[in-house]
């Protein structure tokens, strides 16, 4: 019960987080990252590495329905050789990888490095920076995503903008997310 806590509070805080900065750099965010009239507050980032190759062609568009369960935009992705079920959270910064879906994903975890400091609510943690092959949602495939394994803390696969930031339109609707390459 109390790792199940310890893990809820640390996601609450990380997409907290991520909402009031999103919120506090808001009109600055939209003109860099080209969205109109979105209904979240975005995150941009910075890319240290090549910027991923789409492989998809340009103008394909994604319809992700919103959840009636719980509000949110789930979906399902394939990442390298494996399916992940991703939240999408603009608020993210980078992908985030569960340590199971990274293994989904065929990531040997044994091998990472855990030397990235991340700042939750619950704290301070460690995670590994890996660069994934491909990322694909419906007919929107990008190749060399970057993103990180959280091993501990994370109960869903975060899809945030390491690969939302690659595309060329990111629209909220009331009844569902578009993503347009």
């Amino acid at each position: 019960m109390g790792n199940t806590v310890l893990r809820d509070v640390i996601v609450i805080g990380v997409l907290g987080t991520g909402v009031a900065l999103g919120f506090a750099n808001k009109e600055q965010l939209y003109a860099t990252a080209g969205l109109t009239r979105p209904t979240a507050p975005v995150e941009t980032v910075a890319i240290t590495k090549p910027i991923p190759t789409p492989t998809s062609q340009r103008g394909s568009v994604v319809s992700i329905l919103k959840s009636r369960d719980d509000g949110q935009f789930w979906t399902d992705a394939r990442v390298n050789s494996g399916h992940v079920r991703f939240l999408i959270d603009t608020g993210a910064s980078s992908v985030a990888l569960t340590l199971n879906d990274a293994k989904k994903a065929g990531i040997r975890t044994r091998d990472l490095k855990y030397n990235v400091p991340i700042a939750t609510a619950g704290g301070r943690n460690m995670a590994a920076y890996v660069e994934l092959k491909s990322i694909s949602v419906g007919a929107i495939t990008l190749r060399n995503v970057r993103a990180l394994v959280v091993p501990e803390g994370l109960n869903t696969s975060l899809l945030g903008m390491t690969y939302l930031g690659q595309l060329q339109k990111v629209e909220a609707t009331p009844n569902a997310l578009l993503l347009r390459l």
